[in-house]
This record gives structure tokens, C-alpha cells and sequence, in this order.
């Protein structure tokens, strides 16, 4: 179940202060809208353990009646890396694609 639904899993025993938190099942379980994320938000630095890390969001959730958006955001290869996480500016930021050798080294071959 863990796999299919990355929101259920508890917080990180790691969270440090500002980092970015995991999206309410309260709000993962309504009724609301969900899509892929646009090329220009696609790679992100999220803040995670003290630290920014360079991620990717595969996905965007608004939940029905909600001004919260989430985001699905992956960062690593363990499956703890991966989960639904409330946007906040400070938390999650957009990277240009150009300006980051590690988020390039990521991206997909053309």
C-alpha cells in the first residue's frame, strides 16, 4: 500500500526545522484534481533534512474546496525519497533547467 500512496507513510524522523512537509491524508483523501507537472516545474530543489536536495514533481493535487496545493515529488532512490508534500515557497522552489549541473545530469536524453 506504502507504494501506491507515498502520502501515508509517517514524517521522517529526520524532519529538521523549515523543512518541507508531508500533504494531510485529510487532504489526499477528498475529491479534488490531480495532473502532471508542467516542464517548467518539473525539476525542484526540496528542503529535506536540513538540506536542499535537488527532485523532480511528477504530479500536482488540489484538493476540492482547498487553497493547499501538494506536490509529488521524488528525490532519491529509496521509496522515503518519494512523497506528496504541501508547496510553500520556502520549502519547494523551482530550479532553471540551465543553471543546475545536477538537476541537468538528471533530466532525459532528447
Amino acid at each position: 500500500m506504502e507504494a501506491r500512496a507515498p502520502f501515508l507513510l509517517p514524517p521522517r524522523p529526520d524532519l529538521a526545522p523549515g523543512d518541507a512537509v508531508r500533504a494531510p491524508r485529510e487532504l489526499m483523501s477528498g475529491p479534488g484534481r490531480s495532473w502532471d507537472a508542467e516542464p517548467r516545474w518539473r525539476w525542484v530543489e526540496i528542503r529535506t533534512g536540513g538540506r536542499w536536495q535537488p527532485g523532480q514533481v511528477e504530479r500536482w493535487h488540489l484538493c476540492q474546496g482547498s487553497t493547499r496545493w501538494m506536490a509529488l515529488i521524488s528525490w532519491g532512490r529509496d521509496t522515503r525519497t518519494r512523497g506528496w508534500y504541501l508547496y510553500d515557497p520556502a520549502t519547494v522552489r523551482p530550479v532553471p533547467r540551465q543553471s543546475s549541473p545536477a538537476v541537468a545530469s538528471r533530466a532525459p536524453a532528447p
